[in-house]
């Protein structure tokens, strides 16, 4: 089955080279498809093999154990990684990264994007992560979502009287693209306000750095790196891994970093500002391969990030 696949499998391969991070130990199958066909090969594969299915888009917001995973890993690229413009309306494969389309739709004359600049997820991650700014990607610009059933055949949803997605990915499938509509907007100003978003991002957040983005959610009472920041977090490293000093909600990798390290601040994280201020904080980091009581088992398929 693999043999049919036109696309790189690669055996064993440390899933360190392909998270943000630059942390995860192998994955037993990694398969780079490149179209729908070699999408549905991977699947049939996994089927017959019984291995869960995880599809790691640009390897942002996840954090993989050391021992690696037994699983077949989807790497998006080929036409799944492409994006084709049809006047203001924008066809994108879930490997497109975020960072592409903006660029790409800026130099079209098509905005509605800019306030995603600095965001390191692909199309796939920023749908399923439920990425937001003022109004969410879903509800403002998403007109359809396109997914590959296990049994090989297309679906697609889309909005329900302009509301946002809910439950937006049906269980066992892979995203592997959407349809958005755009705004004509003037080049000049579509690159002043992707420039002014990225230069707040410099500002405070470790853009430089190899990290997975945020780690905690957002708590009821304020956002987590200002709890995390008054229990006087900022900084504090176990070996390679560090909270970040630009903000309390980013974990760097500043060379070696293991997983455990990364879990190491997250408990002291966890449990700091729970006996500081009472407030539980719940990851907003994907995290794979550990047992039930770190994270939740992978499910059958994941979507890209």
């Amino acid at each position: 089955m693999l043999g049919r696949i036109a696309g790189a499998v690669r055996f064993k391969e440390p899933l360190s080279f392909h998270t943000s991070l630059r942390i995860g130990g192998p994955v037993e199958f990694l398969v780079v498809p490149q179209d729908i066909d070699d999408a549905r090969h991977a699947l049939l594969f996994a089927e017959q093999e019984s291995l869960p299915v995880i599809v790691i888009g640009n390897g942002n917001n996840l954090l993989v154990s050391d021992r690696g995973l037994q699983a077949v890993a989807l790497k998006l690229q080929g036409i799944l990684s492409r994006v084709q413009f049809d006047g203001e309306e924008a066809v994108a494969g879930a490997g497109v990264p975020l960072s592409e389309l903006i660029r790409e739709a800026a130099v079209q004359g098509l905005g509605g994007l800019e306030e995603f600049a600095g965001i390191p997820a692909s199309i796939g991650g920023a749908l399923a992560m439920h990425v937001k700014g003022g109004d969410t990607l879903f509800e403002s610009l998403c007109t359809a979502v396109y997914f590959l059933h296990r049994d090989g055949t297309l679906g697609e949803i889309r909005p329900s009287g302009g509301h946002l997605f809910r439950n937006l990915q049906p269980a066992s499938t892979v995203l592997v693209g959407c349809r958005l509509r755009l705004m004509r907007r003037a080049q000049a100003d579509i690159r002043r306000d992707i420039q002014q978003r990225l230069k707040m991002k410099r500002t405070t957040q470790p853009f430089a750095l190899a990290s997975a983005g945020y780690i905690w959610k957002r708590t009821d009472t304020e956002p987590a790196e200002r709890l995390i920041e008054r229990a006087g977090l900022r900084g504090r490293r176990v070996n390679g891994a560090e909270i970040s000093s630009k903000c309390g909600n980013f974990i760097v990798n500043r060379g070696g970093a293991t997983a455990n390290d990364v879990l190491a601040l997250m408990d002291m994280m966890a449990e700091t500002v729970e006996r500081r201020f009472g407030v539980t904080l719940h990851p907003e980091i994907r995290m794979l391969g550990f047992d039930g009581t770190r994270a939740a088992t992978e499910p059958r398929l994941l979507a890209a990030s």
